[in-house]
């Protein structure tokens, strides 16, 4: 079956700060009808910040890399109804495993953070679906008033951050919310905004916070596993909960209070319903790391 695939234009602008620094600019400009933004982000370093803007473009990209380090491209086209983005900001000479551990124990400077910061702006009229990857550096991700159908991070050794307004959820159902974490770390604040029916973390030798400390609108399941990581996760105190278990002897596992074993390695406590509208469900395996249950303070 012939597939009529159309190129989407979009503005690219280079022009010069009155410091003299290179900006970047991308626009997405919808001049072929389209309704999902499928966008892809490759970052192997740097500073990166995602939020919605209300209105305007589906996709607005702001950058000052250095590019005597970063080589950025950038590609979309249209198939059907979906609008595929790529932006890849690519290091001529990508970060490996031990430049991982060297950004994790030193850090990047300031001066480094500056030279590469690219800020993404989109509207709240698209539907998204999100597949973010971060090498080394740090990413800050406000999806409130955004509507992502699915959203995939994964980071390196980034410090990444997602958060959502109180009073700004996500617009529609999320299908899957999921984070991958190696060396890094990663908070979800205010995950009952996402509105998220399946979250999945991976988390290897990293860090993860998940912050589920406000009540789920809707049924949600969790399923986590972690290899030599940490894994901390913020419960709601009046919410029906059961956790299942699954544990090495090597693993450090701390149970919240009002938590009762039903059966081995499975945990409800008191607001507990198989039929409840808004169950949270984990499954959670851990092999050498620690995994803590606790209350938002």
């Amino acid at each position: 079956m012939l597939r009529l695939v159309m190129m989407v234009g979009f503005g690219l602008a280079l022009t010069m700060s009155v410091q003299g620094q290179l900006k970047k600019f991308y626009s997405l400009h919808e001049v072929s009808n389209f309704d999902t933004v499928n966008f892809t982000l490759s970052a192997t370093s740097g500073h990166c910040y995602f939020r919605s803007i209300g209105g305007g473009n589906p996709l607005n990209i702001y950058g000052n890399p250095d590019l005597e380090k970063i080589n950025p491209s950038f590609d979309a086209s249209v198939i059907r109804s979906t609008c595929n983005v790529k932006l890849d900001l690519e290091e001529f000479r990508t970060s490996g495993l031990g430049d991982g551990f060297a950004f994790a124990m030193l850090g990047n400077s300031a001066k480094e953070e500056e030279a590469n910061y690219w800020k993404m702006l989109v509207n709240d009229d698209k539907i998204y679906r999100l597949d973010l990857s971060y090498g080394i550096g740090s990413s800050d991700i406000d999806l409130s008033g955004t509507s992502v159908k699915n959203l995939k991070i994964c980071t390196g050794s980034a410090d990444v951050q997602v958060n959502y307004n109180e009073d700004d959820p996500n617009k529609i159902e999320m299908d899957t919310f999921m984070v991958k974490v190696d060396l890094g770390s990663l908070a979800a604040k205010d995950l009952n905004n996402s509105n998220a029916k399946c979250v999945i973390a991976e988390i290897g030798f990293g860090k993860a916070v998940l912050d589920f400390s406000t009540p789920m609108n809707n049924k949600c399941d969790v399923k986590a596993m972690v290899g030599a990581g940490n894994l901390d996760i913020h419960l709601p105190k009046d919410a029906p909960i059961i956790i299942y278990m699954k544990e090495s002897p090597l693993c450090g596992l701390k149970m919240i209070k009002g938590f009762e074993e039903v059966e081995k390695n499975v945990y409800v406590n008191m607001s507990y319903s198989a039929e409840a509208e808004n169950l949270l469900t984990f499954d959670i395996d851990v092999v050498l790391g620690s995994v803590a249950f606790t209350y938002a303070d």
